[in-house]
């Protein structure tokens, strides 16, 4: 079934089956993820994977990078996290709002960012289809390895790109606002 949810397209399973979808996580991450979550659940702040890693448990690739977006100040987060977590805060990008926690001595990165607008408009900000994919934390239930949830957020088909082993772009302006995109393509 396909759901339209803020102007974006969002997979989903139909609600009357009770499959879920389980994507492989690395024991780490799933201990980091269910305590990242619980401190933001119980905080209300609303938050997303999204990106890199969320491609890479599609790929069942380990990866030690957690990416998060966030319907707050990424900054404030983060460094709440880092402290709720036992990690080390660090300032990554103060004018885009993106802070990092490193935890489990520097085994684990959680990148934060702040949601610029809604999920769909954040994604739309992104360089390559395979990277707009977003799963709601809130969503999401943390088992030993595996992350079971019921949609992708996935507006631009990076799903199916990564099927096919394809990479587009999100945008036509993605390399000329930032050239330094190309060396990342080559890259993934």
């Amino acid at each position: 079934m396909i759901k339209r949810l803020l102007g974006s397209i969002v997979y989903q399973m139909p609600l009357s089956v009770v499959q879920d979808l389980k994507l492989f996580v690395e024991p780490g991450a799933s201990s980091i993820l269910k305590k990242v979550s619980q401190f933001l659940s119980g905080q209300g702040i609303k938050a997303y994977l999204i990106g890199g890693f969320v491609r890479d448990m599609l790929l069942k690739r380990q990866t030690e990078d957690i990416d998060i977006a966030v319907a707050a100040d990424a900054l404030e987060v983060a460094k709440k996290v880092a402290k709720a977590i036992g990690g080390k805060y660090v300032l990554l990008d103060e004018a885009n709002q993106i802070g990092r926690v490193v935890a489990h001595e520097g085994k684990w990165e959680i990148d934060f960012s702040t949601l610029r607008g809604s999920i769909a408009d954040d994604l739309a900000q992104r360089d390559f289809t395979i990277d707009a994919l977003a799963i709601d934390l809130n969503q999401v239930t943390l088992a030993e390895e595996q992350l079971v949830l019921r949609e992708i957020i996935d507006p631009f088909g990076g799903k199916k790109d990564l099927r096919q082993k394809r990479i587009r772009v999100v945008s036509e302006a993605a390399f000329p606002s930032d050239p330094l995109r190309l060396l990342r393509a080559v890259r993934l």
